[in-house]
């Protein structure tokens, strides 16, 4: 297998495999319960809960640094969320309300808990902290020390540093959140004009999206075009080449990770504490 082939497949599976244990936290009914307390519904609480470990950052930096969502669900979410709250109280809310909601669905800390753990933290130890605000708000942070909370905080890290390059790579090719957001439905084998709207857009904004991209020669109806299709793997293919110092400090490691973490996620995903196997969306 060459060197590319190793990075593509390696750094897309590590992607699928932490994404659950992450990303938990945003469908977990333990964290929604503690931002409830603090005066948030879903949409600020998710803003500003996500967003907290780079400090109480204006409406403005969130969207820069979540990079598909509509600026007009984003700034008043913050803004709400800001006037009822502060950036330690919501980080401190994220941590309790992930590890509780970790702690139900394994029914305590799983086995080769601790060997995941250290693996992550090695790969994230070596990723790179510049165009990755994000992942170094995620830093600054340090670790829980409780066994899941440690888990999944440097499983957020990789998560993170991932989403960071992914943001920076389609962002240097000239596409904007709505163009990045319609081209990934097409890579997914998604229906064009269905996954979009989770992001807050409206009708007439996803429209001029999908004519700016016709108009580029990029989609040709509710299908990518040749060009197209070439554009969204390059994106992806940067994507991968961002995360390359992450791969090459799991080395031959790699797949004992993933043997580690792949009943751990599958298990998230069958409680219904992940809305998919994100390894169905994936294109090796």
């Amino acid at each position: 297998m060459s060197t590319d082939d190793h990075l593509r497949k390696a750094s897309r599976r590590l992607r699928d495999l932490v994404e659950p244990i992450a990303a938990n936290v945003y469908f977990a009914k333990e964290a929604g319960a503690l931002y409830k307390d603090l005066g948030l519904g879903y949409l600020p609480g998710y803003f500003c809960s996500r967003s907290a470990c780079m400090g109480q950052v204006a409406p403005e930096v969130v969207v820069a640094t979540f990079g598909v969502f509509n600026p007009a669900i984003v700034k008043p979410a913050v803004e709400e969320g800001w006037s009822k709250t502060s950036a330690p109280a919501m980080v401190a809310a994220r941590q309790q309300g992930a590890i509780a909601s970790l702690e139900r669905i394994f029914g305590g800390v799983p086995d080769g808990a601790a060997r995941a753990t250290e693996l992550l933290r090695r790969a994230a130890d070596a990723a790179s902290m510049p165009g990755h605000p994000i992942f170094a708000g995620l830093q600054s942070l340090g670790f829980p020390g409780d066994p899941i909370g440690d888990l999944w905080r440097a499983a957020d890290l990789v998560r993170e540093h991932r989403g960071d390059s992914h943001v920076a790579a389609w962002s240097g090719y000239g596409v904007d959140a709505v163009e990045i957001t319609l081209l990934t439905e097409l890579w997914w084998r998604m229906p064009l004009d269905t996954y979009v709207r989770t992001r807050g857009w409206s009708d007439d904004e996803i429209a001029a999206g999908i004519e700016r991209l016709g108009e580029r020669g990029l989609i040709d109806g509710e299908s990518f075009t040749k060009e197209g299709e070439a554009l969204r793997t390059a994106i992806e293919r940067v994507t991968d080449l961002g995360e390359r110092r992450v791969v090459a400090a799991l080395g031959d490691d790699a797949d004992e990770l993933f043997a580690l973490l792949e009943p751990l996620s599958r298990a998230i995903v069958e409680s219904g504490g992940y809305p998919s196997d994100p390894s169905r969306l994936t294109r090796m």
